[in-house]
Protein backbone atom coordinates (compact mmCIF):
# COMPACT_ATOMS: atom_id res chain seq x y z
CA UNK A 1 0.00 0.00 0.00
CA UNK A 2 1.30 3.30 -0.53
CA UNK A 3 2.06 6.28 1.67
CA UNK A 4 -0.32 9.37 1.78
CA UNK A 5 1.26 12.63 3.06
CA UNK A 6 0.23 11.73 6.54
CA UNK A 7 2.72 8.85 6.44
CA UNK A 8 4.99 10.68 5.73
CA UNK A 9 4.07 13.00 7.96
CA UNK A 10 4.58 10.63 11.23
CA UNK A 11 7.51 8.36 9.55
CA UNK A 12 9.75 12.04 9.30
CA UNK A 13 8.40 13.45 12.95
CA UNK A 14 7.10 16.31 11.55
CA UNK A 15 3.64 18.26 10.83
CA UNK A 16 1.96 17.26 7.49
CA UNK A 17 2.09 21.40 6.29
CA UNK A 18 5.79 20.79 6.87
CA UNK A 19 5.54 18.19 3.93
CA UNK A 20 3.35 19.72 2.15
CA UNK A 21 5.80 22.42 2.41
CA UNK A 22 8.81 20.62 1.23
CA UNK A 23 7.43 18.16 -1.69
CA UNK A 24 5.90 21.27 -2.96
CA UNK A 25 8.53 23.38 -2.52
CA UNK A 26 5.61 26.14 -1.08
CA UNK A 27 7.44 27.61 2.29
CA UNK A 28 10.93 27.49 4.43
CA UNK A 29 12.19 23.78 5.56
CA UNK A 30 15.56 23.10 7.23
CA UNK A 31 17.62 21.39 5.10
CA UNK A 32 17.94 18.81 7.20
CA UNK A 33 14.32 18.00 7.00
CA UNK A 34 14.27 18.82 3.87
CA UNK A 35 16.13 16.23 3.04
CA UNK A 36 14.39 13.53 5.24
CA UNK A 37 11.08 14.13 3.82
CA UNK A 38 12.23 13.40 0.27
CA UNK A 39 14.43 10.02 1.39
CA UNK A 40 11.58 8.76 2.74
CA UNK A 41 9.03 9.85 -0.33
CA UNK A 42 11.54 8.21 -2.90
CA UNK A 43 11.76 5.30 -1.27
CA UNK A 44 8.57 4.73 -0.65
CA UNK A 45 7.51 6.09 -4.31
CA UNK A 46 5.42 8.49 -3.15
CA UNK A 47 3.51 10.55 -6.09
CA UNK A 48 1.71 13.37 -5.11
CA UNK A 49 -2.24 12.85 -5.93
CA UNK A 50 -2.50 15.75 -8.43
CA UNK A 51 -6.40 15.65 -8.94
CA UNK A 52 -6.68 16.35 -4.64
CA UNK A 53 -3.90 19.32 -5.47
CA UNK A 54 -6.61 20.69 -7.69
CA UNK A 55 -9.62 20.48 -5.47
CA UNK A 56 -7.20 21.85 -2.81
CA UNK A 57 -6.44 25.23 -5.16
CA UNK A 58 -10.18 25.43 -6.55
CA UNK A 59 -8.55 23.81 -10.00
CA UNK A 60 -8.83 21.01 -12.54
CA UNK A 61 -5.27 20.85 -13.24
CA UNK A 62 -6.92 20.17 -16.43
CA UNK A 63 -6.51 21.87 -20.12
CA UNK A 64 -9.20 21.44 -22.68
CA UNK A 65 -8.15 21.27 -26.13
CA UNK A 66 -10.66 21.78 -29.14
CA UNK A 67 -9.07 20.81 -32.37
CA UNK A 68 -10.73 20.47 -36.17
CA UNK A 69 -9.37 16.99 -36.21
CA UNK A 70 -7.80 14.22 -34.59
CA UNK A 71 -7.39 11.77 -37.57
CA UNK A 72 -5.18 13.95 -39.78
CA UNK A 73 -1.33 13.60 -39.27
CA UNK A 74 -1.06 17.80 -38.70
CA UNK A 75 -3.51 17.46 -35.88
CA UNK A 76 -2.41 14.10 -33.69
CA UNK A 77 0.97 16.12 -34.11
CA UNK A 78 -0.41 19.12 -32.52
CA UNK A 79 -2.14 17.23 -29.87
CA UNK A 80 0.82 15.09 -28.87
CA UNK A 81 3.24 18.50 -28.54
CA UNK A 82 -0.11 19.98 -26.04
CA UNK A 83 0.05 16.50 -24.31
CA UNK A 84 3.85 16.53 -23.93
CA UNK A 85 4.19 19.57 -22.28
CA UNK A 86 0.90 19.80 -20.78
CA UNK A 87 2.40 16.66 -18.71
CA UNK A 88 5.65 18.18 -17.62
CA UNK A 89 3.43 20.55 -16.19
CA UNK A 90 1.39 17.96 -14.07
CA UNK A 91 -1.52 18.62 -15.99
CA UNK A 92 -4.06 16.88 -17.70
CA UNK A 93 -5.83 17.29 -20.93
CA UNK A 94 -9.30 16.95 -21.89
CA UNK A 95 -9.44 16.59 -25.40
CA UNK A 96 -12.36 17.35 -28.48
CA UNK A 97 -12.59 17.35 -32.26
CA UNK A 98 -14.92 19.68 -33.62
CA UNK A 99 -16.54 18.64 -36.73
CA UNK A 100 -18.80 21.58 -37.61
CA UNK A 101 -19.80 24.92 -36.13
CA UNK A 102 -22.28 23.55 -33.92
CA UNK A 103 -19.96 21.09 -32.42
CA UNK A 104 -17.29 23.68 -31.64
CA UNK A 105 -20.13 25.93 -29.45
CA UNK A 106 -21.28 22.96 -27.71
CA UNK A 107 -17.87 22.53 -26.98
CA UNK A 108 -16.95 25.23 -25.72
CA UNK A 109 -20.07 26.66 -23.70
CA UNK A 110 -19.04 22.82 -21.92
CA UNK A 111 -15.60 23.48 -21.32
CA UNK A 112 -16.37 26.92 -20.25
CA UNK A 113 -19.45 26.62 -17.84
CA UNK A 114 -18.80 23.26 -16.17
CA UNK A 115 -15.61 24.02 -14.12
CA UNK A 116 -13.41 20.91 -16.28
CA UNK A 117 -11.13 22.64 -17.10
CA UNK A 118 -8.80 25.58 -16.00
CA UNK A 119 -7.97 26.64 -19.59
CA UNK A 120 -8.47 26.19 -23.24
CA UNK A 121 -6.80 25.74 -26.34
CA UNK A 122 -8.76 26.14 -29.51
CA UNK A 123 -7.62 25.45 -32.86
CA UNK A 124 -10.80 26.42 -34.77
CA UNK A 125 -10.14 26.76 -38.91
CA UNK A 126 -13.54 29.04 -39.12
CA UNK A 127 -13.86 31.60 -35.92
CA UNK A 128 -17.22 33.84 -36.29
CA UNK A 129 -20.74 34.28 -35.65
CA UNK A 130 -21.82 32.02 -32.60
CA UNK A 131 -17.82 31.22 -31.59
CA UNK A 132 -16.77 34.93 -31.39
CA UNK A 133 -19.72 36.17 -29.38
CA UNK A 134 -18.27 33.34 -26.77
CA UNK A 135 -15.44 33.92 -26.64
CA UNK A 136 -15.96 37.58 -26.10
CA UNK A 137 -17.61 36.56 -22.92
CA UNK A 138 -15.49 34.28 -21.37
CA UNK A 139 -13.25 34.63 -18.79
CA UNK A 140 -11.64 31.23 -18.72
CA UNK A 141 -7.74 31.63 -19.90
CA UNK A 142 -7.79 30.63 -23.60
CA UNK A 143 -5.07 30.59 -26.46
CA UNK A 144 -6.04 30.33 -30.14
CA UNK A 145 -4.00 28.26 -32.70
CA UNK A 146 -3.92 29.20 -36.50
CA UNK A 147 -6.94 31.63 -35.85
CA UNK A 148 -5.48 34.32 -37.84
CA UNK A 149 -6.56 37.66 -36.48
CA UNK A 150 -10.23 37.03 -36.65
CA UNK A 151 -10.09 37.58 -32.87
CA UNK A 152 -7.04 40.39 -31.81
CA UNK A 153 -7.99 40.36 -28.30
CA UNK A 154 -7.37 37.08 -27.35
CA UNK A 155 -3.76 35.88 -27.71
CA UNK A 156 -2.67 33.72 -30.15
CA UNK A 157 -0.26 31.66 -31.58
CA UNK A 158 0.50 31.09 -35.84
CA UNK A 159 3.06 30.08 -38.20
CA UNK A 160 4.16 32.42 -40.85
CA UNK A 161 1.95 30.48 -43.70
CA UNK A 162 2.78 33.59 -46.09
CA UNK A 163 6.50 33.71 -45.97
CA UNK A 164 6.51 29.75 -46.23
CA UNK A 165 4.25 30.06 -49.41
CA UNK A 166 6.18 32.73 -50.81
CA UNK A 167 9.61 30.37 -50.36
CA UNK A 168 8.27 27.66 -51.90
CA UNK A 169 7.04 28.91 -54.59
CA UNK A 170 9.86 31.47 -55.04
CA UNK A 171 11.99 28.29 -55.18
CA UNK A 172 9.74 26.95 -58.27
CA UNK A 173 10.67 29.96 -60.04
CA UNK A 174 13.78 29.83 -59.89
CA UNK A 175 14.15 26.27 -60.72
CA UNK A 176 12.79 27.48 -64.15
CA UNK A 177 8.96 27.13 -64.15
CA UNK A 178 6.76 29.75 -65.58
CA UNK A 179 3.31 28.10 -65.29
CA UNK A 180 2.78 27.44 -61.85
CA UNK A 181 -0.26 25.86 -60.71
CA UNK A 182 -1.83 25.66 -57.15
CA UNK A 183 -4.42 23.95 -55.22
CA UNK A 184 -6.06 26.07 -52.79
CA UNK A 185 -6.98 25.05 -48.75
CA UNK A 186 -10.96 25.61 -47.72
CA UNK A 187 -12.18 29.33 -48.72
CA UNK A 188 -12.54 31.01 -45.27
CA UNK A 189 -9.95 28.82 -43.61
CA UNK A 190 -6.64 31.48 -42.42
CA UNK A 191 -3.91 29.10 -43.01
CA UNK A 192 -5.39 28.58 -46.78
CA UNK A 193 -5.96 32.20 -47.35
CA UNK A 194 -2.28 33.20 -46.31
CA UNK A 195 -0.99 30.39 -48.28
CA UNK A 196 -3.15 31.41 -51.67
CA UNK A 197 -1.87 35.23 -50.75
CA UNK A 198 2.17 33.78 -50.73
CA UNK A 199 1.73 32.37 -53.73
CA UNK A 200 -0.18 35.02 -55.71
CA UNK A 201 2.47 37.17 -53.92
CA UNK A 202 6.13 35.29 -55.45
CA UNK A 203 4.21 35.11 -58.90
CA UNK A 204 2.99 38.18 -59.37
CA UNK A 205 6.90 40.07 -58.30
CA UNK A 206 8.76 37.85 -60.57
CA UNK A 207 6.51 39.32 -63.28
CA UNK A 208 4.15 36.19 -64.12
CA UNK A 209 0.35 36.35 -64.37
CA UNK A 210 -1.62 34.38 -61.89
CA UNK A 211 -3.90 32.71 -64.57
CA UNK A 212 -7.71 32.05 -63.33
CA UNK A 213 -7.30 28.53 -64.54
CA UNK A 214 -4.22 27.60 -62.79
CA UNK A 215 -5.90 28.02 -59.71
CA UNK A 216 -8.10 25.11 -57.79
CA UNK A 217 -10.20 25.48 -54.82
CA UNK A 218 -8.93 22.12 -52.70
CA UNK A 219 -10.02 20.61 -48.84
CA UNK A 220 -6.70 20.16 -47.42
CA UNK A 221 -7.90 16.65 -48.71
CA UNK A 222 -6.02 13.95 -50.32
CA UNK A 223 -9.27 13.65 -51.90
CA UNK A 224 -9.14 17.16 -53.34
CA UNK A 225 -5.34 17.08 -54.35
CA UNK A 226 -6.56 13.97 -56.70
CA UNK A 227 -9.43 15.23 -57.77
CA UNK A 228 -7.79 18.91 -57.98
CA UNK A 229 -4.77 17.91 -59.86
CA UNK A 230 -6.76 15.95 -62.15
CA UNK A 231 -8.50 19.22 -63.74
CA UNK A 232 -4.98 20.85 -63.57
CA UNK A 233 -3.39 18.44 -66.28
CA UNK A 234 -7.04 17.86 -68.39
CA UNK A 235 -7.43 21.75 -69.80
CA UNK A 236 -6.27 22.77 -72.76
CA UNK A 237 -3.09 24.55 -71.27
CA UNK A 238 -1.36 22.91 -68.71
CA UNK A 239 0.86 23.62 -65.63
CA UNK A 240 4.29 22.85 -65.55
CA UNK A 241 4.09 22.90 -62.01
CA UNK A 242 2.05 22.42 -59.25
CA UNK A 243 2.02 23.85 -55.25
CA UNK A 244 -0.40 21.94 -53.30
CA UNK A 245 -1.41 24.21 -49.79
CA UNK A 246 -1.02 21.18 -48.15
CA UNK A 247 0.85 17.80 -48.30
CA UNK A 248 -1.91 15.73 -47.80
CA UNK A 249 -3.15 17.50 -50.74
CA UNK A 250 -0.04 16.42 -52.50
CA UNK A 251 0.19 12.99 -51.46
CA UNK A 252 -3.13 13.44 -53.41
CA UNK A 253 -1.34 14.65 -56.70
CA UNK A 254 1.42 12.23 -56.39
CA UNK A 255 -1.26 9.31 -56.59
CA UNK A 256 -3.06 11.34 -59.35
CA UNK A 257 -0.06 11.18 -61.81
CA UNK A 258 0.85 7.90 -61.44
CA UNK A 259 -2.50 7.04 -62.58
CA UNK A 260 -1.86 8.90 -65.26
CA UNK A 261 1.03 8.00 -66.26
CA UNK A 262 2.99 10.90 -65.87
CA UNK A 263 6.61 11.44 -64.01
CA UNK A 264 7.15 13.77 -61.10
CA UNK A 265 9.49 16.22 -61.85
CA UNK A 266 10.04 14.95 -65.44
CA UNK A 267 6.04 15.53 -66.60
CA UNK A 268 5.24 17.99 -63.95
CA UNK A 269 6.97 19.90 -60.60
CA UNK A 270 5.26 19.36 -57.20
CA UNK A 271 5.58 21.54 -53.93
CA UNK A 272 3.39 20.97 -50.21
CA UNK A 273 3.19 22.85 -47.57
CA UNK A 274 3.66 21.33 -43.54
CA UNK A 275 6.44 18.77 -43.80
CA UNK A 276 4.03 15.48 -42.19
CA UNK A 277 5.89 12.59 -42.00
CA UNK A 278 4.32 10.85 -44.87
CA UNK A 279 5.70 13.47 -47.42
CA UNK A 280 9.24 12.03 -46.54
CA UNK A 281 7.83 8.79 -47.72
CA UNK A 282 7.13 9.94 -51.23
CA UNK A 283 9.44 8.85 -54.13
CA UNK A 284 10.71 11.15 -55.24
CA UNK A 285 11.03 13.43 -51.70
CA UNK A 286 8.26 15.94 -51.85
CA UNK A 287 9.49 19.71 -51.42
CA UNK A 288 8.02 21.32 -48.75
CA UNK A 289 7.16 23.63 -46.10
CA UNK A 290 8.55 22.78 -42.77
CA UNK A 291 6.19 24.29 -40.04
CA UNK A 292 7.79 23.38 -36.15
CA UNK A 293 4.13 22.16 -35.09
CA UNK A 294 5.63 20.61 -32.05
CA UNK A 295 6.65 24.23 -31.15
CA UNK A 296 3.74 25.46 -32.03
CA UNK A 297 1.67 23.15 -29.75
CA UNK A 298 4.68 23.85 -26.25
CA UNK A 299 4.64 27.64 -27.01
CA UNK A 300 0.44 27.47 -27.04
CA UNK A 301 0.61 25.24 -23.84
CA UNK A 302 2.97 27.32 -21.78
CA UNK A 303 1.38 30.80 -22.34
CA UNK A 304 -1.63 29.22 -21.21
CA UNK A 305 -0.53 27.81 -18.06
CA UNK A 306 1.14 31.41 -17.25
CA UNK A 307 -2.56 32.80 -17.96
CA UNK A 308 -3.87 30.11 -15.23
CA UNK A 309 -1.28 30.29 -12.73
CA UNK A 310 -2.09 34.36 -13.08
CA UNK A 311 2.06 34.96 -14.53
CA UNK A 312 0.82 36.98 -17.08
CA UNK A 313 -1.52 39.57 -16.95
CA UNK A 314 -4.63 37.86 -18.06
CA UNK A 315 -5.38 41.93 -19.66
CA UNK A 316 -2.34 41.74 -22.01
CA UNK A 317 -2.70 40.33 -25.41
CA UNK A 318 0.01 38.37 -26.92
CA UNK A 319 0.85 37.26 -30.36
CA UNK A 320 3.26 35.43 -32.04
CA UNK A 321 3.94 34.21 -35.81
CA UNK A 322 6.21 30.98 -35.67
CA UNK A 323 8.58 31.04 -38.73
CA UNK A 324 8.50 28.02 -41.37
CA UNK A 325 11.53 26.81 -43.08
CA UNK A 326 11.57 25.26 -47.20
CA UNK A 327 12.74 21.87 -47.34
CA UNK A 328 13.78 20.94 -50.73
CA UNK A 329 13.26 17.42 -52.17
CA UNK A 330 13.66 15.70 -55.66
CA UNK A 331 9.77 16.48 -56.56
CA UNK A 332 10.47 19.81 -57.71
CA UNK A 333 13.89 18.55 -59.76
CA UNK A 334 16.29 19.22 -56.79
CA UNK A 335 18.65 16.36 -56.28
CA UNK A 336 16.75 14.31 -53.75
CA UNK A 337 19.50 12.57 -51.81
CA UNK A 338 20.39 14.32 -49.21
CA UNK A 339 17.52 16.49 -48.56
CA UNK A 340 18.25 20.30 -48.36
CA UNK A 341 16.62 22.08 -46.12
CA UNK A 342 16.65 25.88 -45.09
CA UNK A 343 15.45 26.93 -41.92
Amino acid sequence: MSLNIHDIARKAGVSVATVSRALNSSGPVSPKTLQRIKQIALENNYQPNSIAKGFAKKRSETIGVILPSLVDEFFSEVLRGVDEEASRANRYTLVSSSHDQRNIVETLLEFMSSGRVDGIILMAPYIHGDITGILDRSKRPLVLLSSGDGLPQKSSFNFDNYQGAYAVTEHLIKHGYRKIATITGPEGNHDAEERFRGFKDAVTHAGLNVADHFIVQGGFTLKSGYYGFMRLVTQVEKPDAVFAANDMMAVGVFEAAKSLGMQIPSSIAVAGFDDIFLSRLLTPRLTTVHVPIRELAIKAVRYLIQMIDEKVDPAKVYHEEISTGLIVGGSCGCTNSPDRSFL
